[in-house]
């Protein structure tokens, strides 16, 4: 009898990898990806105070009323049943099982703002071995790059120019993306939650390398993953980086997590992240 499939629960950190990630993970034959790669489900469910309420009865009839009665199968409806119960997420997965899945998952890069107890629910609830996957980025980088793709999109969904720079530079004490780069809680309340081997902890600056895919592999049980290194992955717009004043002043807003990484990691912290700008 075959082992039971291995969950993998990605969760973060944003602007760190998690899309080239989810990407590669998706196109293996042996891994089943839900389709939809941030689902947002548990930091809708526990954090709501990070995103706007969504009106889900409303939501539903405007689908069945646009696409008709296919629409219950199609992945942006079920996302937002989910909201019903947590049965339906459970259901999102199952459907999609297949014999010669090893691994199924999704990655939602802003489950790294959930606590120990909150991981703890997901790892009790899920009927599989759950493995969590979580990536890092410089903190002040990972910052930068998250502006520049905030700026973007304001630009694209509302027609709206927002300089990036001036988000980066209001960006210092901003509560949210403090959250999302706070890998000092993110690291201690996934080690509260789930055994140390079954959390994989790896860095945007050094990740995408055949020995690091080959390590992911392992974590998952797999024998290789016939990844593609030479995507880049968050390549941007280039724009020309803030000065040395701002970036250092933001940089020192994250001393703390600086501190934390380089004492938990050690020699496998980026040497980039010891340089600054």
């Amino acid at each position: 009898m075959a082992d039971p499939p291995i969950f993998l629960l990605g969760v973060g950190a944003q602007k760190s990898g998690t899309s080239w990630l989810y990407e590669q993970l998706a196109a293996q034959t042996e891994i089943m990806m839900s389709p939809i790669k941030e689902l947002h489900y548990w930091d809708r469910r526990f954090r709501p105070d990070f995103f706007t309420p969504r009106k889900t009865r409303a939501i539903l009839r405007h689908l069945v009323k646009q696409r008709g009665d296919g629409v219950v199968a199609e992945p942006q409806f079920e996302r937002v049943v989910m909201d019903c119960d947590e049965q339906y997420y459970l259901a999102f997965f199952r459907s999609r099982l297949k014999r010669h899945h090893r691994v199924l998952g999704e990655i939602s890069p802003s489950y790294s703002i959930l606590s120990a107890d909150e991981f703890r629910y997901i790892r009790d609830f899920l009927p599989f071995h759950t493995k969590a996957v979580f990536l890092m980025r410089d903190p002040v980088e990972r910052t930068w790059s998250q502006c520049r793709m905030h700026a973007k999109n304001k630009a694209v969904r509302h027609g709206r120019a927002v300089s990036a720079h001036d988000l980066f530079r209001k960006s210092a004490g901003h509560r949210k993306t403090f959250a999302r780069t706070d890998y000092g809680s993110a690291v201690r309340n996934l080690l509260a939650a789930f055994p140390r081997e079954d959390v994989l902890f790896g860095f945007y600056e050094t990740f995408f390398t055949v020995d690091e895919v080959d390590r992911l592999a392992r974590f998952i049980g797999l024998d290789r993953l016939a990844f593609d290194l030479d995507a880049h992955p968050n390549k941007g717009a280039e724009l020309e980086r803030p000065d040395k004043a701002d970036w250092d002043r933001v940089a020192s807003g994250f001393a703390a997590i600086y501190d934390f990484v380089f004492e938990t990691f050690g020699d496998q912290v980026p040497d980039s992240w010891r340089r600054g700008s």
